[in-house]
């Protein structure tokens, strides 16, 4: 996946301006599972993810190995370990990658997964994330993110378009190389990110909430 450095730029500028999006926001008729719902009719699946980022009391080792023994089973693919606070699981459909790290009492868990089968909505990444929640569990958020390929090989689909249809408000954008990134809100108050990406082969649309996670 190509790397533009002006929209990795973009991403780490919003990241330290925007929270993670709340599960009551998550459950709203007008959040990003809409959205997705209606850019998915626009383009080509590539890959959608959800990012669950988490604190937690138990120790850094407990917590570790009750995430690692969950995914394993669930997704019933290969392990491997990076260091000694961040693994990975990976199948044909899911890659997820597991960060832990400790700061005063707290153990911080960051979970990231990315999936390349288009029958799985983020609702239904979301779903397998949710169960890794326990009542040890503090500040519960999660990202989310859509990228397809634009059907139409004519390239006219623009920002101002994917805003109209879906009531995205307050536009702020950033011109770069080879297409558009920005933010808006959605109708519910709930803050977006979103991009038109232009290589030879066709326009991608990049959605998420409340920042891109992915590097693209």
């Amino acid at each position: 996946m190509k790397v533009k450095f002006s929209i990795l730029i973009f991403i780490l500028l919003s990241f330290f301006n925007i929270g993670a999006v709340s599960k009551e926001v998550i459950n709203s008729k007008n959040s990003f599972s809409a959205l997705e719902t209606n850019i998915r009719s626009v383009s080509e699946f590539q890959e959608n993810g959800v990012k669950l980022q988490y604190k937690t009391r138990d120790n850094i080792e407990k917590e570790s190995d009750r995430i690692k023994q969950y995914l394993i089973k669930k997704i019933n693919g290969d392990y491997r370990e990076i260091n000694k606070n961040q693994f990975e699981t990976f199948d044909n459909n899911f890659h997820t990658n597991i960060k832990l790290w400790c700061e005063d009492k707290y153990t911080y868990v960051e979970i990231t997964l990315i999936n390349e089968n288009a029958k799985y909505t983020t609702v239904d990444l979301k779903s397998i994330l949710q169960k890794l929640e326990d009542q040890e569990s503090e500040n519960i958020q999660y990202l989310f993110y859509y990228e397809g390929k634009e059907k139409d090989l004519d390239n006219n689909y623009s920002i101002d378009k994917l805003a109209n249809e879906n009531n995205i408000q307050k536009i702020n954008l950033l011109r770069i190389n080879n297409g558009y990134t920005g933010n808006g809100y959605l109708s519910n108050g709930e803050k977006i990110n979103l991009a038109i990406i232009r290589y030879n082969t066709g326009s991608h649309i990049i959605i998420g909430t409340p920042i891109i996670f992915a590097i693209y």
